[in-house]
């Protein structure tokens, strides 16, 4: 392994862990199983949420600082470097842009093409329609009185 891998490797495990160990620092207000499962939940939902406040925070003040490029100004599909540091770098992937049906293209074209009204042809796509399968659930755990 080169230098720069075991260093960023180095790194990240500091990381994980601090991380890992976080639960062994703090006073469970719940001796129980369930009770220090829940404030363990509790604990990982927090820190996800903070983790995203500051990562975002962070990322837009080096943009606006101009210490690494802004993402958005990248149009090209593939992988671009944004900036560098020492052993650091910061890299973006741009997809290829997702492709969208567009009803209204769709009907002015059998319009134009076959003569079916475009009122028709909406109707049509508006039937066509069908619940999906994929249900949004969001879990949230709470202290009481807090």
């Amino acid at each position: 392994m080169s230098d720069t891998n075991t260093s960023e490797l180095s790194y990240q495990a500091q990381i994980v862990m601090d991380i890992e160990n976080m639960p062994e620092r703090l006073k469970f207000p719940d001796k129980s199983n369930r009770g220090k499962s829940f404030a363990l939940l509790i604990l990982w939902k927090k820190v996800s949420q903070m983790a995203e406040k500051k990562y975002e925070k962070l990322l837009e003040t080096m943009i606006k600082d101009e210490m690494i490029d802004d993402p958005k100004s990248i149009d090209t599909p593939g992988n671009h470097v944004l900036a560098e540091s020492g052993k650091f770098s910061v890299q973006v992937n741009v997809s290829v842009p997702r492709r969208e049906f567009n009803a209204d293209w769709l009907a002015n074209r059998l319009m134009k093409d076959y003569k079916v009204p475009v009122s028709m042809t909406k109707q049509l796509i508006e039937e066509a329609k069908r619940p999906g399968t994929t249900q949004v659930r969001r879990i949230t755990v709470a202290e009481k009185g807090s």
